[in-house]
């Protein structure tokens, strides 16, 4: 079972751009997102995306990274679920590459033990 990761944007503009230039570019597939917190009336535009390895969730971090740098957008808000079932949320901000990394390897890590507990 592929392990999602849900992307959340300012406008709809900038969803319909990464998804149009992106998605195509990463090993994943689009799928519904993760239901946004209960109670929470964020103005998000979100996209679901399914992966198969931590690689691959790594390899969408990495892409969201080359997004902002070729864009004007700011920031991409990220959610993923976590070991104990819980959606955790980050962003991953044009000006900051290292803690994009970091983000990047917490997602891979959580794919890969959601992954490795399915098979």
């Amino acid at each position: 079972m592929p392990y999602t990761i849900t992307l959340g944007f300012a406008t709809e503009h900038e969803r319909d751009a990464f998804v149009e230039k992106i998605v195509p570019k990463v090993r994943a597939h689009l799928v519904e997102p993760l239901a946004a917190e209960e109670g929470a009336e964020d103005k998000l535009h979100r996209i679901g995306l399914a992966v198969t390895s931590p690689t691959a969730a790594k390899d969408v971090c990495n892409h969201i990274i080359a997004f902002l740098a070729h864009s004007k957008n700011t920031r991409v808000d990220v959610y993923w679920t976590g070991l104990g079932g819980e959606v955790l949320a980050g962003e991953v901000n044009a000006g900051a590459p290292r803690e994009a990394e970091i983000l990047a390897l917490r997602i891979a890590a959580a794919a890969k033990a959601e992954l490795s507990k399915e098979a």
